[in-house]
């Protein structure tokens, strides 16, 4: 009955893609009665999946879900200064706009109510049952030089683990001018242009004797219409007026999203990285180069990270003496497409070729998550080229199926299949991979997913732009071939014991002891038991280990280095 249910939520998801989580709830529920013949090929589900999945790629042109936004993805659409903000006063996310009146090293708007009401007014509204009505405060925030009005609303947001579950979005009311305003203002209020100009100087320098001294007008003119421009907004105060034209602002202002923000870090033209290509045996592999020239060379095998990673990563490399080239893999970056069962085996020789062009006697050789599986194949095949493996965050081997079957529910569910059905991975692969690409929302509920069960990579990528955007940079990056992806994944999950200990250079993990792929326990564990194995462990750090804790990498080098 489990097997029906899945491929009923399967037809659904394709059909209705609001169904598309019914389809991994019901392979939860599958996996979790532990069907019988997983790990054989003898078993009537197993000859079902494969028919029915493999049957409905040409349904997948289902529109994306939407779904809520994140506290990171709502903000940075607003116009005005704004944050996300939990019951206890909690800055949980916060756009550049509103950086720039809250000092971002500040965490809590405990003690900036301007007054005892203000915080109570606040209050209110986190204990209002179901729809509550908007409710305006007066804050005294660092950067401002006198307190300052926010409008504050219940938000229907993502939560975060850890927090209070009821969030609340504040936006400043910070009167800013668009030049669209004008217009609109003289058509629909009947301001003339004259009041226009008095209102765009009153919201430029805020005093009204700045305003007449500015236009070489009397201040006695300049409140006379001042007043008529009131009257016709139907307005009374300043603080009104200030509200007001932040709303029209935001109405008549193209939305944001964190895709669009922080881009320099993987800008092509950047100083600190080059680009290359090289022509091996009729066919291009393209790779990047950055960190110090002289350095000791690092060859870093990418298979679902962009090579050029960040800027703080490259800056971090450099002053740390290790020249990276940076990895594409095929199809990718200008490098010829290869066929998904191109692995390690048949890659191996492309990345000796890299060497070979650079110059590079001799190198350590690193790989990102699947990619460790081709930096142990570099060093098996060419041990003399090798001074030492790191792998970040590529774990161990699984085990077996006990094992994988205690991993967190989104990482099982990709797993358990990748190893003893892989099949059926193709199918939600692609319908993330068009969710991904047909619209913000879709980008945000895919980035959102990423790191399901692990809290402490999720929250970042709904508090902060910058692991947004790293986030949604690497699965742009493993989306631009989802057969290649699924095929990496396939390989990460099977057993690759025998090409971890065929290497006979020092083998480094670098890992988070927040990750919830890879418990951190095993790999000290297999590192106990075998003399050239070492841990370097990021504490406090999930998957994004390696973008968060920037030396991370660095003495996982080094390390490798002085065991060689």
């Amino acid at each position: 009955m489990a097997a029906t249910e899945v491929l009923s939520g399967l037809y659904e998801a394709i059909a209705d893609p609001t169904q598309f989580d019914a389809l991994l709830e019901a392979m939860d529920d599958f996996l979790d009665a532990n069907p019988d013949g997983l790990d054989t090929d003898q078993s009537d589900w197993k000859r079902m999946f494969r028919d029915h999945f493999g049957r409905v790629g040409q349904f997948l042109d289902a529109d994306p879900v939407e779904a809520r936004e994140s506290p990171i993805v709502h903000v940075d659409k607003q116009v005005v200064p704004a944050a996300v903000i939990d019951r206890n006063y909690r800055v949980l996310a916060r756009n550049e706009l509103f950086e720039g009146l809250y000092p971002i090293e500040m965490k809590s708007l405990t003690g900036t109510f301007s007054t005892p009401n203000d915080k109570r007014r606040l209050d209110q509204l986190f204990k209002a049952n179901g729809d509550a009505e908007p409710v305006l405060l007066s804050l005294t925030l660092p950067k401002s030089e006198a307190p300052i009005f926010a409008v504050a609303s219940r938000s229907e947001l993502l939560d975060l683990g850890g927090s209070a579950s009821v969030l609340a979005t504040i936006k400043v009311a910070k009167a800013t001018w668009n030049a669209d305003l004008a217009p609109l203002l003289e058509t629909a209020y009947g301001l003339t242009p004259a009041e226009i100009e008095i209102l765009a100087g009153l919201v430029e320098w805020g005093a009204v004797s700045q305003v007449a001294e500015a236009r070489d007008r009397s201040v006695r003119t300049v409140r006379t219409q001042l007043a008529h421009v009131f009257g016709k907004l139907g307005l009374s105060s300043q603080t009104e007026l200030a509200l007001f034209l932040a709303t029209l602002t935001q109405l008549m202002t193209k939305t944001g999203t964190p895709s669009d923000v922080g881009k320099a870090w993987a800008d092509p033209l950047s100083s600190e990285l080059t680009h290359h290509t090289q022509k091996v045996n009729g066919h291009d592999v393209a790779y990047v180069k950055y960190g110090d020239p002289s350095g000791h060379p690092v060859l870093l095998i990418h298979s679902t990270t962009p090579p050029q990673m960040t800027p703080e990563f490259r800056r971090a490399c450099a002053q740390s003496g290790f020249k990276v080239i940076g990895v594409h893999k095929p199809g990718s970056g200008g490098a010829s497409p290869r066929s998904s069962k191109d692995g390690p085996a048949e890659l191996s020789a492309d990345y000796k070729a890299i060497l070979d062009a650079e110059s590079c006697e001799r190198a350590l050789i690193a790989g990102h998550c699947s990619a460790g599986l081709y930096a142990l194949q570099v060093a098996q095949d060419f041990p003399d080229r090798v001074d030492g493996v790191v792998l970040l965050d590529t774990g161990v081997p699984f085990k077996g199926r006990r094992e994988m079957m205690a991993l967190p529910k989104s990482l099982r569910r990709t797993f358990l299949p990748a190893r003893f059905i892989p099949e059926v991975l193709i199918v939600p692969h692609r319908i993330f991979a068009a969710n991904f690409k047909r619209s913000q929302a879709g980008e945000a509920r895919v980035v959102d997913y990423f790191f399901q069960d692990c809290p402490i990579d999720q929250n970042l990528t709904r508090t902060d732009r910058n692991y947004y955007e790293i986030t949604r940079q690497i699965i742009d990056y493993s989306f631009e071939d989802v057969d290649r992806l699924v095929a990496d994944v396939c390989r990460w999950a099977r057993d690759w014991t025998a090409l971890l200990e065929g290497v006979s250079k020092p083998v480094v993990f670098c890992h988070g002891d927040q990750n919830r792929l890879f418990e951190l326990n095993k790999i000290e564990a297999y590192a106990k038991t075998n003399a050239q194995a070492q841990v370097i462990v990021s504490k406090d750090n999930g998957q994004l280990q390696v973008y968060r804790d920037l030396e991370s990498f660095p003495r996982a080098l080094r390390a490798a280095t002085s065991r060689a």
